[in-house]
């Protein structure tokens, strides 16, 4: 059986309650984070879960604890580790999107720095204590407190081994889409916890359910379905090759809609978000999805979508600012 050093030794069919401090600490006045190891009877992959890397996710931080309830290590060949949530300051508070000690987003930094603020060591311990250690990972999360989204599910793209292997995992996952980037999201100083992954040799992926600070039973149970699904494709556990889950309000199951891009639409002026669309809608190049306006009523933008795509996230709340983000668009 692979060990995690900062858990210590795991007992072979036994689920373990950990709390572990993580390297980097010493920069706040930060408690323990549950951590929880379902170590097989059986030999096997190594998959680690997270969530919370957001702390205002809450579908994600249920299902990664529903996963430690639920998951009965006699059954599994292999060890799943599950953290249900990294950003514990965001959480304890929340913050939506960052962490409120060094007001960083977490995903905008990985792999993070051993020497950087905290977010940049948050990120760099769960990379090297837990991340390198894996077979593959899987990076839980959803619409933070206001956005909206639509289920979907992140990889890296490429046609090199751990590239190919990780789209593999995101389309047995289960979700409506499946989005492939060969590069961040979203410029920034770092990347997302699933690019600094495959980085390291990790097939890994990034799945979304939920939002609009809410816990959604819906979102929670994708996700716990979508993880057991990978279980499944990595012979964790016997049963049926995993299903997709539909899409929301339809019946119908089949293939995942494979999308190529991330469009991230932004207005130009602070005022008042007015959108015409929802997470989920099929948009088109020119057509307008919404407008900002300003508190005497008047329009002060017009929101133009630059591409043909479906709306994959959506910021729901009315009050934006200059260069505020509006939604996400992906594109085939």
């Amino acid at each position: 059986m692979k060990t995690i050093r900062i858990l210590g030794e795991l007992t072979p069919g036994a689920t373990q309650r950990h709390l572990v401090k993580l390297p980097g600490a010493e920069l706040a006045n930060d408690e323990p984070r549950p951590v929880i190891s379902v170590a097989g009877a059986k030999p096997g992959p190594v998959l680690f879960v997270n969530a919370g890397v957001h702390g205002g996710e809450y579908p994600a931080v249920e299902a990664v604890i529903g996963l430690g309830k639920t998951l009965n290590p006699k059954k599994i060949s292999g060890t799943v580790i599950l953290m249900p949530v990294l950003n514990l300051p965001a959480f304890r508070a929340r913050t939506p999107f960052v962490c409120p000690i060094d007001n960083v987003n977490p995903n905008r930094v990985f792999p993070g720095d051993p020497r950087g603020s905290y977010s940049e060591q948050m990120t760099h311990a769960l990379i090297n204590e837990f991340v390198v250690h894996a077979d593959a990972y899987v990076d839980l999360h959803g619409g933070d407190i206001p956005e909206a989204l639509v289920p979907f599910v992140i990889c890296r793209s490429g046609n090199d081994d751990v590239s190919e292997r990780s789209k593999a995992i995101a389309m047995a996952f289960g979700l409506p889409y499946v989005l492939t980037v060969d590069k961040p999201v979203q410029p920034s100083k770092g990347s997302s916890s699933y690019a600094a992954a495959a980085e390291k040799g990790v097939p890994s992926i990034l799945a979304e359910a939920g939002g609009v600070g809410q816990m959604q039973e819906d979102a929670v149970e994708l996700l716990v379905n979508g993880v057991v699904n990978v279980m499944r494709h990595l012979g964790m556990i016997a049963g049926e090759h995993p299903h997709l889950n539909p899409l929301p309000n339809k019946g119908e199951e089949g293939s995942a809609t494979v999308l190529t891009k991330f469009e991230w639409i932004y207005t130009k002026c602070t005022g008042v978000w007015y959108p015409k669309v929802g997470a989920g809608d099929v948009v088109n190049k020119g057509e307008q999805i919404g407008t900002v306006g300003d508190l005497f009523g008047d329009t002060l933008e017009r929101i133009i979508s630059p591409v043909n795509g479906v709306v994959l996230f959506l910021t729901i709340n009315p009050s934006v600012l200059e260069n505020g983000l509006l939604m996400g668009i992906g594109v085939e």
